[in-house]
């Protein structure tokens, strides 16, 4: 375990990464009951820093990248990968899961359209969080990794969606599997909409910071992106449909 220093300067440096934690954590509570939310966090975490300790040594699946360690002094960094950036996994899987089964309710648990709806709209919100954090310098963020070739999409590589779809694939379909095995109950879902609105709460941070940032092709592609999206779920949606 880190020392309390390091806990502590970790959560004064990022203490919207842990806001946004704590926000899954409740939220988790009420929709999916303690045991999943922890499987979710365990699983997501997990995943993701094992997916990130690759790519920084050999470039997958996210295509090449580097951490600067100078830029996050004092944080907790294992392997080195910022242990507070594989617990962001956690939270933004869990709002994309809990978005993609409230367009779509299912009870047919063998069903894997879920996970794979989760997968598209956890890349949908990676298209708005990467070239942000690329501009982390010009935020509280701070210049913590570079792409050394940079890329295409606003400075990010298009190797990146593609290693997080796989990723969210990865998470998504392990929750899957294991929910499948241990638990016969389905989840309480007392308050469903809040995930939803979970899920546009961390978009909505990041298009606040894109758009003080000026960054108005950025944050008007990402936006118009996510409209189109929501648009095609409710569209397509059971609600829709059933109504």
């Amino acid at each position: 375990m880190p020392s309390k220093e390091i806990l502590l300067t970790t959560l004064l440096h990022r203490p919207y990464v842990f806001a946004f934690l704590i926000s899954f954590l409740i939220i988790g509570f009420l929709n999916r009951g303690i045991l999943r939310t922890f499987l979710f966090l365990t699983l997501g975490t997990t995943i993701a820093f094992l997916s990130e300790y690759s790519s920084i040594r050999n470039g997958f699946p996210y295509g090449m990248y580097h951490y600067l360690p100078e830029a996050m002094k004092g944080e907790w960094i294992v392997g080195g990968v910022p242990v507070w950036d594989s617990l962001s996994y956690s939270f933004l899987a869990y709002a994309a899961y809990e978005t993609a089964s409230y367009f779509y309710p299912t009870q047919d648990k063998s069903g894997w359209h879920l996970p794979i709806l989760s997968s598209l709209l956890m890349v949908m919100i990676d298209i708005v969080v990467d070239p942000l954090a690329v501009r982390g310098g010009r935020w509280f963020l701070g210049e913590i990794f570079y792409y050394p070739t940079g890329g295409l999409y606003f400075g990010v590589p298009l190797t990146n969606f593609a290693g997080w779809l796989l990723v969210a694939l990865c998470i998504f379909s392990s929750y899957h599997f294991i929910e499948q095995k241990i638990f016969s109950k389905p989840p309480p879902q007392r308050r469903p909409q809040l995930g939803v609105q979970f899920y546009w709460g961390i978009l909505i941070f990041n298009f606040i910071i894109t758009f003080w940032l000026r960054e108005w092709v950025l944050g008007a592609t990402g936006l118009g992106m996510q409209l189109l999206s929501i648009g095609v779920l409710k569209l397509f949606s059971k609600k829709s449909t059933d109504s």
